[in-house]
């Protein structure tokens, strides 16, 4: 079991070594760090996925977010995010990600906002941590005062403020408040009608060939760039009824 988990450590395979780390810090064998610090990397990714193991199992998952924010480079530390699946305990996961929002990368820091939005939709965080991910998303915002659509996964960001900052976060609320003029419809439908002599390319085959009408409109969905308003509107609405 043992030497089956440090061989997907060992391996080109990035997924399975992130697989296996939380698994062999459940043995909770306190010889495994050395082990792993024994090891000689064959390359810059089996680098990263060894001292990210060997931190886990010499610190605990503590250590690790506390040092978070130096551990590999930014594209490593996304993958790691993007990877954490069920081998991780719900409450890791919850800490590597509420780290993570520190990131100060917008994409990375993206990553972690889903990560910890997944787990907060499962109902998977506790007070302590609906708070300082509350926090951290407030300070991640703040960097984007002037321009708020350009933050990377804006919704996203206010859909998890929706579920952990309570009425008593006025700040929280104002910031919210403040996206009213960024915020409407995202999507339109858009309706074009079509010059019968000036069809797009293709149709009138296609209309012919299936013996139906020729199309007089076309119909499609375009986004507007703005904020959804009925989210905001909803993470308001949560916050403001949570105590």
């Amino acid at each position: 079991m043992v030497e089956k988990l440090l061989t997907k450590l060992r391996s080109k395979n990035d997924r399975a070594a992130y697989g296996a780390i939380p698994q062999l810090l459940k043995l909770d064998d306190g010889s495994l760090a050395a082990l792993v610090a024994s090891y000689q990397p064959k390359d810059e990714q089996r680098r990263f996925q060894f001292e990210l193991a060997r931190i886990a199992l010499a610190e605990g998952i503590g250590g690790l977010t506390k040092q978070w924010l130096r551990i590999g480079n930014e594209e490593q530390r996304r993958v790691v995010l993007q990877e954490l699946g069920p081998e991780w305990d719900h409450e890791w996961r919850v800490e590597i990600a509420t780290a993570a929002l520190e990131e100060p990368n917008d994409k990375v820091r993206g990553y972690a906002v889903l990560c910890a939005l997944d787990m907060a939709r499962r109902g998977a965080v506790g007070p302590d941590q609906r708070a300082r991910i509350t926090q951290a998303l407030v300070r991640a915002m703040a960097r984007h005062n002037q321009r708020p659509l350009e933050l990377f996964w804006l919704e996203k960001y206010v859909e998890l403020l929706g579920l952990t900052a309570r009425a008593s976060d006025e700040l929280v609320i104002a910031r919210l408040e403040r996206l009213r003029p960024f915020a409407g419809a995202s999507r339109r439908t858009v309706v074009e009608k079509l010059d019968p002599d000036h069809l797009p390319f293709g149709s009138r085959e296609v209309a012919e060939k299936k013996g139906v009408p020729l199309p007089v409109a076309r119909v499609w969905d375009r986004g507007t760039g703005l904020l959804e308003i009925k989210l905001l509107e909803t993470a308001l609405k949560q916050i403001r009824g949570r105590t």
